[in-house]
């Protein structure tokens, strides 16, 4: 599977962060159909990540090769990403190289709940994002924001790209065979970063491109 794929993904059905239901249980409610959910959102009311500023941070790490928005059209610069009421300009915003400073914003500004939200079975966005700001530049971070435009609006993170130096003289094969020491490679990652991934991911390769500064690192990648 190929991790530049364009796709406009929505949440499993049984995804994360839904409220407790009312009277101190544990129960998750139904989900409101119609209206209700349309005002209300996925983690909040519809435009809260307008409201958080979450697509000035997206908009700094914008993936241009993903993105279905092109900026020459809308005669914006240089983002190419929120218009002059500062919503995107697309539903579905792909970003990659997201750094520290980024990640520490979005710990910032995100509720709780959407910091539960997890690409299928991947690591949850919380983790994830305090891994990106521990490591210090190590660690970089590329998934997608879903807008406004639909009710599950929120930030998903599906991918890691990791270059700690004691881990990139492990080998990792595409036939996975006996040699291969992918499972090794996931669970230092795993562990070191407190990840609660529920799968190894989909994709395990060695990566340096310009947005990795050329710098060559580990990238992982869940379907």
């Amino acid at each position: 599977m190929s991790a530049s794929a364009t796709t406009r993904p929505r949440p499993a059905a049984t995804g994360t962060g839904n409220p407790a239901a009312p009277g101190g249980t544990d129960a998750v409610p139904v989900a409101e159909p119609g209206p209700a959910r349309e005002a209300r959102g996925l983690y909040g009311p519809r435009g809260w990540t307008v409201s958080a500023g979450v697509w000035e941070v997206l908009g700094r790490c914008r993936d241009h090769l993903r993105s279905t928005a092109i900026p020459a059209a809308h005669g914006i610069a240089p983002q190419g990403l929120i218009g002059d009421d500062g919503v995107p300009l697309d539903d579905y915003t792909p970003f990659h190289a997201m750094g520290p400073d980024g990640a520490r914003r979005l710990l910032e500004v995100l509720p709780a709940q959407a910091l539960e939200d997890r690409q299928n079975l991947a690591p949850s966005l919380g983790p994830l994002l305090r891994a990106c700001v521990g490591a210090e530049g190590r660690v970089l971070l590329s998934g997608y924001g879903i807008g406004p435009q639909r009710d599950d609006e929120r930030v998903t993170v599906e991918a890691l790209w990791v270059a700690d130096p004691d881990l990139q003289d492990m080998e990792v094969t595409e036939e996975h065979g006996p040699a291969c020491r992918c499972r090794e490679l996931w669970g230092a990652v795993r562990r070191r970063y407190e990840l609660d991934a529920e799968a190894v991911p989909d994709e395990i390769r060695r990566v340096g491109a310009a947005w990795t500064g050329g710098a060559t690192g580990w990238w992982l990648w869940w379907d």
